[in-house]
């Protein structure tokens, strides 16, 4: 305990009402976190998909070179992994050699992030408690990649939430989203089987009029001057419990990859 109060004396917290909807919800997941046979099994075996993506894509725009040392993919690189929860995706990306921040505004979730750091020593890698919206007045032209995966379908003003994304970008560098499809599919899946059916996700953690069509979300980052240069569907297969990439985004899940104007 003390060494979460020390840890926590440290971060920026701020007080305005965080832009977000499922606080409780992400309370009652936060056990949960990081067990990868449990039902967030899924998000662990999203990152084959993601960490693989961002790279291929940020070697596609000459933001980094291809390496045969994993370790140093993202070196001189830095990172902001906004809406972090524990780190299951930021943790992969710190192995990667860039700088890594993972920004959260629930206190369990970082909680649970700063503990397994402390127990890897990841020299590259910090968390911060704070929303975007605040985090952002200070942290402008700062960032070579921004990361909001599996966050934007928790948030309540979406288009501030963007805004505020893409603020925290250099010119020129790149924003990465994957979220909810607006569909039934989607639907079905994630709130109708896994919260309502079998409670394997706490009632509350996602509400459909919060999933964001992808067409409005490319309009969202075309008005904040970002160049949406990847758009591709993403769907889950529980029978060997992996993610593939497919053309239609519109049926359960989409990635989108885009680019601040400089």
């Amino acid at each position: 305990m003390n060494m979460f109060k020390n840890l926590l004396a440290n971060f920026r917290y701020f007080s305005t009402k965080p832009n977000v909807h499922q606080t409780e919800a992400f309370n009652e997941l936060a056990e949960m976190w990081w067990n990868d046979k449990g039902i967030l099994r899924i998000l662990h075996t999203l990152n084959d998909l993601r960490v693989n993506w961002i790279t291929t894509q940020l070697i596609k725009t000459g933001t980094i070179q291809k390496t045969v040392d994993k370790s140093t993919t993202l070196k001189g690189i830095s990172v902001l992994d906004v809406g972090c929860g524990g780190g299951i995706l930021t943790e992969p990306l710190s192995r990667l050699g860039g700088d890594i921040t993972g920004l959260d505004c629930n206190v369990e979730m970082i909680k649970i992030a700063t503990s397994r750091m402390q127990d890897k020593n990841v020299p590259n890698l910090r968390y911060i408690l704070s929303a975007i919206e605040e985090y952002s007045t200070d942290n402008k032209n700062k960032y070579d990649v921004v990361v909001a995966s599996e966050t934007i379908e928790h948030v309540n003003e979406q288009d501030v939430f963007l805004k505020c994304c893409v603020e925290c970008l250099k010119p020129g560098g790149s924003i990465f989203i994957t979220t909810n499809s607006k569909s039934q599919c989607s639907k079905f899946l994630f709130i109708t089987l896994l919260e309502d059916i079998l409670s394997a996700l706490p009632k509350g953690t996602h509400e459909y009029d919060m999933f964001i069509d992808i067409e409005e979300a490319k309009n969202l980052l075309r008005k904040e001057k970002c160049d949406v240069t990847f758009s591709s569907g993403i769907i889950y297969s529980p029978f060997n419990n992996r993610w593939y990439w497919i053309k239609n985004p519109y049926i359960l899940h989409y990635g989108l990859h885009a680019i601040k104007s400089s």
